[in-house]
């Protein structure tokens, strides 16, 4: 992989620049959108999964509802109801 240093982008133009980064939100949306299909297959109401936030770090959820991009999710042992990226589910073996 080619890595660009700072000097290199001082010298492209703005719109090369604005190409630029177009190309890498695309592939970071990309990336995203195949990270959350692949965890949507692998989910099912009543799975039990855990959330890479800080907020809900530790906890264990349950899986209500899942949507195209989100998943409803209710706290194990506890109170609380949260809808959450797919991408952000870890499923807990």
């Amino acid at each position: 992989m080619k890595t660009m240093n700072y000097a290199e982008l001082n010298q492209m133009s703005i719109e090369d620049l604005r190409m630029l980064n177009k190309r890498v939100v695309e592939v970071i949306k990309m990336k995203r959108r195949v990270t959350a299909l692949d965890v949507k297959e692998g989910l099912w109401v009543g799975a039990t999964v855990q959330v890479n936030h800080p907020k809900l770090m530790g906890k264990q959820l349950r899986v209500e509802k899942i949507n195209r991009a989100k998943a409803s999710l209710s706290v194990l042992n506890g109170v609380g109801f949260y809808n959450v990226p797919l991408g952000m589910i870890e499923i807990v073996k």
